[in-house]
């Protein structure tokens, strides 16, 4: 099993015991958090739920909200977007960070594996998409053959799920590598769920792609047999197979891309070796404190589709390193858990 492979596995099973925890508690059902997450969790013992604009809400996850545990009792801050299907998914995923921080099985599995941030990260949207969409319900619009891109709209029609919910729940689905993208009426990605693919990153433009440029153009369905997706430092993708549907209007474009086994198609075989690479080209490390220039001679990370350096430093390590700061007594640069809040001085030399 490849890494990617292994990682959607254990985001799966994550989701799973997360579900379990709350199954052996009695504060709340599972159909109550389905029904209406944000009254319920209003009235969570042990949290907080504000809504904030989404500009304050952002943070490192993928949609438009953030959990705070250096408040007391813990924050879960839900971005105020215009709908109240997503400000329950949302809330749903930072509850899954308030479930894996306090549990201490579902911690000891999190910081088990390699990448302990990327893990709790996904198996968040994993948990949301599951308490929103129950199994029997995603099947009635979702065969066995894989997600088409008309199928996520029925789901989204069906359920009272928001589309992140839905473009999950599908991308579980795939039975190839692939994405389940949710992009705005410019052909800009608002979400994305992968299994086995590398996915574009939130707010990257894909307008100039085969199937969002035909999309956008024709203003209906578009299918595409040599599509990509783009990627913010020039790659692109390897030959996908795309199917893209409106949603709401022509507001929101979902977008179902994957390497083989598409199930619009009798035969859909990957084509390896046709992604735009930047093998052989020299990069600069963006991490602080590092800045070195090397040559491009190895893949890239799975996670963040960055280069390495010759320390280990990837787009992972910039990202987490600019969290840091420096203890004032010790003067070791430390990550924030290390800190009792916004205290300048670590736990240890306190």
């Amino acid at each position: 099993m490849t890494a990617r492979g292994r990682h959607h596995q254990a985001k799966r099973e994550q989701a799973a015991a997360m579900i379990q925890v709350l199954e052996r508690g009695d504060f709340a059902t599972i159909e109550g958090l389905r029904d209406d997450p944000l009254s319920v969790l209003r009235t969570w013992p042990g949290i907080q739920l504000i809504l904030a604009p989404e500009s304050s809400a952002g943070s490192g996850c993928s949609i438009a909200g953030r959990y705070d545990d250096e408040t007391d009792p813990p924050t879960l801050v839900v971005g105020t977007s215009r709908s109240y299907r997503r400000r329950g998914f949302t809330a749903l995923h930072e509850f899954g960070h308030h479930l894996q921080r306090t549990n201490v099985e579902l911690g000891q599995t999190l910081f088990a594996g390699l990448d302990s941030e990327g893990l709790e990260e996904t198996a968040c949207d994993e948990f949301a998409s599951r308490v929103l969409l129950p199994d029997d319900l995603v099947a009635e619009s979702i065969g066995t053959a894989g997600p088409a891109a008309s199928d996520v709209v029925d789901l989204f029609v069906r359920s009272q799920a928001s589309r992140e919910a839905c473009c999950v729940r599908a991308a579980n689905m795939l039975n190839g590598a692939g994405a389940v993208l949710l992009l705005d009426d410019t052909g800009t990605v608002l979400f994305a769920a992968p299994r086995g693919l590398v996915p574009p990153a939130r707010g990257s433009d894909q307008s100039k792609t085969p199937l969002i440029e035909a999309a956008l153009r024709q203003r209906t369905s578009a299918q595409r047999d040599k599509t990509f997706v783009t990627y913010r430092n020039g790659d692109t993708s390897e030959y996908l197979y795309g199917q893209a549907a409106w949603c709401d209007d022509h507001e929101y474009l979902i977008a179902v891309v994957a390497s083989d086994n598409v199930p619009w198609m009798p035969l859909a075989l990957p084509r390896p070796g046709t992604r735009r690479s930047r093998y052989g080209t020299w990069w600069t490390c963006e991490t602080p404190g590092c800045g070195e220039t090397f040559k491009i001679m190895k893949p890239p990370c799975q996670r963040c589709d960055q280069p390495s350096c010759g320390h280990g430093h990837c787009g992972c390590t910039a990202v987490r390193t600019q969290r840091d700061r420096e203890c004032t007594a010790c003067r070791l640069t430390l990550p924030p858990r290390c800190f009792e809040g916004t205290s300048p001085i670590c736990r240890d030399c306190v």
